[in-house]
């Protein structure tokens, strides 16, 4: 039990702990910052000798996890988006649309391009209805049903492009 008292030792284990975590269950996240800064805090108390307070220690691993967290949040982001697939399975995806009629999140129908679809809002979609005459985004295409999400207003997508 001496071993948990030691700060290097505490630190290597808490590491160990939250890195299992996040692999294990979660699934590389933002909480792997917090493992590697305790893992770095272990081995630096180690190659040191040095062996401040419980407290100290803490701050210490704090301070090198928020450095590992600036230096690698672009690089996780870019590693957890590497292998996002873009979905091409139709050409009407991405297309926008004026509606024709109401959707919602759980019905409704557009006449586009000389045909009449079967319409919903997508589920995440911040909007819980379309009225007749919004632009709208194709997002995806679920058995034969159009799912739309708000098409930005011209002036926002002028800023965006901006």
């Amino acid at each position: 039990m001496e071993l948990i008292y030691d700060p290097a030792t505490l630190a290597l284990v808490v590491g160990l702990a939250l890195l299992g975590l996040d692999i294990a269950v979660i699934g590389l996240s933002p909480l792997m910052f917090f493992a590697i800064g305790a893992l770095a805090t272990s081995a630096l108390l180690f190659l040191t000798g040095f062996r401040p307070s419980l407290l100290e220690t803490a701050a210490l691993a704090a301070t090198l996890s928020l450095a590992i967290a600036l230096l690698g949040r672009k690089p996780l982001q870019r590693f957890q988006n590497a292998d996002v697939q873009e979905d091409t399975s139709s050409d009407l995806i991405g297309r926008e649309l004026t509606t024709t009629h109401e959707v919602t999140k759980s019905s409704g129908v557009v006449y586009w391009s000389g045909v009449e679809w079967r319409a919903r809002l997508a589920a995440e979609s911040r909007a819980d209805r379309l009225v007749p005459g919004a632009r709208a985004r194709v997002t995806a295409i679920d058995n034969l049903e159009l799912v739309l999400t708000p098409a930005a207003p011209e002036r926002e997508q002028s800023e965006q492009r901006a």
